[in-house]
């Protein structure tokens, strides 16, 4: 338990998942939200370029034990009461210390305690909690941290793409994109028909197309539903394919498993398979596809969560071209690609920038960064690479100038 004298000291305890510390600045209790093995692999320093040296995560010494991180720190609150007692937590949250801000939780709860999860880096959050019209606890807190990892019950490797630097001093704003693995809910189907192997966690027939339109077979976890909704996640892009498409052919397990199955409450939803444009990126238009629905939803107003099966190189493929766009440094960039190596999935499989420029997915090796652009700065020539490709490489699909300089700057501050 960590105590501080601050109004109602005696009653709040900051408990903090994983092995961490809890520092104060000011008399405002610090919590970092990056989980430890997040912030040993963020302290070892930015690459000097994209795929030109090998992981930090190569270091086995230094990461034994580096999968299942991919989970934010956990924040609680305890407040004296009784365990079967009625109680009400408001959570505002502010960028300026003493000032309340707005509210982005109201939950009644029953007992003395009380978890907060999903929270933004470099924000300052109030807490108050209240027995009917009494204020039995109060209290401010402040995150630092860049890596702002998710916690959903039904995803694996989810995190928010905000917080990064750009190349001309700005930040990737938090809360707008996500990038995950797929949204899987749990199975109610007959379990004696579906494919098995470890990594099929929640099976789907091989003949899945048979299946695409049933969503009572799947659904989610109210635990879920509330930490989506907190997050604010109201579109879902699907980058995979149905069954017998794409490089994976019927392989359910890898490829569809609950493709257009589980369905976020209220969220706008939308599938392009880029099984092909990852292998072949000026043969297949899909991620020029998926960047412009992700831009059309954002001027709606929604916020996108885009994924494959594992969140890691369909799904990066379309990080990457985004955060290259936002002018972020590409040795940064890499970094973001990497952190798919804490997946909590378990596939054991360690992801290098380098290797995947040097391997068979051609959107890194012989994508975009391959399109001549006049520009010596590397990583100035990464974010005109990524602009020209979304532009010009196909026409008929190509993004205009007008929305790509409307989506830099909104998702930039």
């Amino acid at each position: 338990m960590l105590k501080r004298s601050f109004p109602l000291a005696a009653a709040l305890a900051l408990l903090l998942s994983g092995v961490c510390q809890q520092s104060y600045s000011k008399g405002i209790p610090v919590v970092n939200l990056e989980n430890q093995v997040v912030r040993k692999f963020m302290s070892m320093g930015p690459y000097s370029g994209f795929g030109t040296q090998s992981s930090h995560f190569d270091n086995r010494q230094a990461f034994p034990e580096r999968f299942a991180w991919d989970k934010p720190v956990t924040v609680e609150i305890n407040w004296k009461g009784t365990s079967d007692g009625t109680y009400t937590v408001t959570l505002f949250e502010s960028r300026k210390a003493g000032k309340k801000g707005k509210a982005v939780l109201s939950e009644t709860v029953r007992g003395t305690k009380f978890q907060m999860t999903n929270l933004i880096p470099q924000r300052y959050y109030t807490y108050r909690v209240k027995s009917g019209s009494k204020t039995v606890l109060k209290g401010q807190f402040r995150t630092e941290g860049l890596v702002r990892m998710l916690n959903i019950r039904d995803c694996v490797n989810a995190r928010d793409l905000g917080g990064w630097s750009t190349i001309d001093g700005r930040k990737v704003r938090y809360g707008l994109l996500f990038r995950t693995g797929s949204i899987d809910g749990e199975y109610h189907g007959a379990y004696g028909d579906n494919c098995g192997g470890d990594r099929c966690r929640n099976p789907l027939h091989q003949a899945a197309q048979t299946q695409i339109g049933d969503p009572a077979r799947y659904t989610l976890h109210n635990e879920s539903v509330k930490a989506l909704q907190f997050v604010g996640i109201d579109a879902d892009m699907d980058l995979r394919g149905v069954t017998n498409e794409g490089l994976w052919g019927n392989q359910c397990m890898t490829h569809t498993r609950s493709l257009g199955l589980t369905k976020i409450p209220g969220a706008d939803y939308c599938q392009i398979m880029t099984d092909l444009a990852l292998h072949n990126p000026f043969d297949d238009p899909a991620i020029v596809r998926d960047v412009a629905w992700i831009i059309q939803e954002l001027r709606k107003g929604r916020h996108v969560a885009f994924h494959c099966r594992s969140g890691a190189d369909r799904t990066g493929a379309v990080a990457m071209i985004i955060e290259a766009l936002l002018g972020m440094k590409g040795g940064d960039i890499a970094l973001d690609y990497e952190l798919t190596s804490l997946s909590s999935e378990g596939t054991g499989q360690t992801r290098s920038a380098k290797n995947v420029l040097t391997s068979g997915y051609g959107f890194y090796g012989r994508g975009f960064t391959t399109m001549e652009v006049n520009e010596p700065d590397p990583d100035k020539r990464l974010q005109k690479q990524a602009y020209t490709y979304l532009n010009t490489a196909f026409p008929e699909y190509a993004i205009s100038k007008a929305d790509l300089d409307w989506f830099i700057n909104f998702m930039l501050e």
